[in-house]
């Protein structure tokens, strides 16, 4: 992806006069600890401090409103799959109520997005209340192996996602997965699917926890960071496996290119 080297577009934050009562402020609003952080690489780049951590705020917001978009849709969509099993296989769509073979943890994930219901949302479209009280983790968690059931007890089990969610529909979120996979010379498993949706994932939690971008983004669990630019790849690879017409959008409204290809650079 190229990058370019010219004055800063209206789209980014400019970066205040060095010495300015606005660069002041500015910094003032801003831990020494955390400006450190961009100390070195600020260096690299020669480049002020300031300058890399106001594109990395750009970034942030750039990722985070197309993020919210594909979490929105990537709950819609395995919603609705987990409510077409639960009616086969129970008759009703209320699948967190139809003795699915979850696993502990995301029972424990949907019994606390209940807790957080009002009473008046209990009663009224509950299902909907509930989806959206779901975190992101949880349905990236649906795309895992599955854990215990009843750990620690004489009827501990194992759950499937594989076979009981995957395989029984869940796998039709994502429709245009088997392509995606085929013009990337991969096979579509529901592995594939599940590397997409955890780094977008991660590249979610490292913007809402106001860390760096800059150096990239490391994946929990795997003690290893991928590229900046990967993470924002994944999000596009998101949209197309769920919806080409999403993609499409995505790709025509998205900021994040925009922002990526405007990176402070050394000896710009």
């Amino acid at each position: 992806m190229s990058r370019q080297s010219n004055p800063s577009p209206d789209f980014l934050s400019q970066v205040p006069r060095r010495g300015s009562p606005q660069e002041k402020a500015l910094s003032a609003c801003i831990a020494d600890e955390r400006l450190a952080a961009y100390n070195h690489e600020a260096q690299r780049r020669s480049c002020p401090a300031l300058r890399l951590y106001l594109w990395d705020h750009d970034m942030a917001s750039a990722c985070m409103g197309d993020i919210a978009i594909l979490e929105v849709a990537l709950r819609n969509h395995m919603d609705r799959q987990l409510s077409l099993i639960s009616l086969e296989q129970s008759g009703t769509e209320d699948w967190y109520m139809a003795g699915l073979r979850f696993d502990d943890r995301t029972q424990r994930q949907i019994r606390e997005a209940w807790g957080h219901l009002t009473i008046q949302q209990k009663k009224r479209h509950a299902h909907g209340h509930l989806v959206a009280a779901l975190t992101f983790g949880f349905w990236r968690n649906l795309l895992e192996n599955g854990g215990a059931i009843h750990a620690h007890w004489p009827d501990e089990g194992s759950a499937d996602y594989e076979n009981d969610l995957w395989r029984k529909g869940v796998v039709k979120a994502f429709p245009g997965g088997r392509r995606h996979a085929l013009d990337t010379n991969d096979k579509w498993t529901r592995n594939y699917a599940l590397d997409i949706v955890k780094t977008v994932h991660a590249l979610r939690n490292r913007v809402a926890h106001h860390e760096p971008l800059v150096n990239g983004i490391p994946l929990p669990g795997e003690n290893r960071r991928i590229a900046l630019v990967d993470a924002v790849q994944a999000c596009f690879d998101l949209a197309m496996i769920m919806d080409r017409d999403l993609y499409a959008w995505l790709m025509d409204n998205s900021k994040m290119n925009l922002v990526l290809n405007h990176e402070p650079q050394p000896n710009e």
